[in-house]
């Protein structure tokens, strides 16, 4: 199997007891009980989310889906979109919330 190296973006959170690993760029996230354990369990399911959509046949969707963009210079591999993180707020919004 081919490989390439790429530079992903993964935001870490905690949430009560947990740490959070999400990564915006494929949308797929998990979680752990130590900063660590989220880590390796993001390793393991970046793994798994190409080894499914590879075997599956629907990687090339899925990346498009997601922003990627399929590169054929120097040789033919996909980069990740870039987003440019402005800051991080929080708003008050009025939300349908039925009784």
């Amino acid at each position: 199997m081919h490989f390439i190296e790429t530079n992903l973006p993964v935001s870490f959170y905690k949430e009560g007891n947990q740490f959070i690993a999400y990564c915006p760029a494929l949308d797929i996230s998990t979680c752990g009980d130590t900063f660590e354990e989220a880590k390796e369990n993001f390793a393991e399911l970046l793994d798994a989310f190409f080894s499914e959509t590879i075997k599956m046949g629907t990687l090339e969707e899925v990346l498009l889906e997601c922003g990627w963009k399929r590169m054929t210079r120097p040789k033919i591999h996909w980069k990740p979109p870039v987003r440019q993180f402005i800051t991080e707020t929080v708003e008050q919004y009025k939300l349908p919330c039925p009784a």
